[in-house]
């Protein structure tokens, strides 16, 4: 059965971006005036504080204002998807579902590529893709786990950027209400002393 993908893998702009980012002390305003550096726009059309110019939309809602310190972002690169039985049967009937919604998401945007006939193989390496971009700036991650807790396992990868840190990641979609799996960059604050999470425990820090 088809199992799609649909990815934007980061690009040194936007990994560069994600970087100075992360190397910044997130004081109040700190994020917000980046963004504008950056020229990231406020868009709400989708559920992201900003777009940015490479075809990649950063959650959540809004980058602290001058008197707000934020204490994350999410970047989603590539979103991946099992179709079940339900799915077989629309598509035998000539009708749409959730693959063709999938196409449909940033259809707009030439950067995002969507793959019917991929699987998961393709999803593992849209994340190894990225994890070797922010390698080129960042080095060699600190820690490369994985959450074995589920069906299938996902990938992490996390460097420390002084307080900060920058993961990638895959965890399960929640704003498709769970139908999709999604591969996305977290940067937020991260204590130089404390460890990193668990493989299971970055599943949870990274679902948006």
């Amino acid at each position: 059965m088809t199992m799609p993908v649909n990815s934007c893998v980061p690009g040194p702009e936007l990994v560069g971006h994600i970087v100075e980012l992360a190397r910044l002390e997130w004081t109040p305003g700190a994020t917000a005036a980046a963004a504008e550096r950056f020229g990231w726009v406020p868009d709400r059309s989708h559920t992201s504080s900003h777009a940015t110019n490479t075809g990649h939309y950063v959650r959540p809602e809004w980058f602290g204002g001058p008197d707000d310190a934020d204490t994350e972002c999410l970047i989603p690169f590539c979103y991946y998807y099992e179709p079940d039985d339900f799915d077989a049967e629309l598509q035998a009937d000539g009708l749409s579902g959730n693959v063709d919604w999938l196409a449909e998401y940033h259809s707009e945007d030439p950067a995002w590529v969507f793959h019917r006939d991929a699987d998961r193989s393709v999803f593992d390496d849209r994340w190894r893709a990225a994890v070797d971009a922010f390698g080129e700036r960042l080095g060699e991650p600190e820690t490369v786990v994985r959450d074995e807790k589920g069906d299938h396992p996902w990938n992490y990868a996390a460097w420390r950027c002084g307080g900060n840190a920058v993961v990638v990641g895959q965890c399960v979609d929640n704003g498709s209400y769970m139908t999709f799996e999604q591969a996305l960059i977290w940067v937020g604050p991260h204590p130089v002393d404390e460890p990193f999470p668990t493989g299971e425990q970055f599943a949870l820090r990274l679902e948006c």
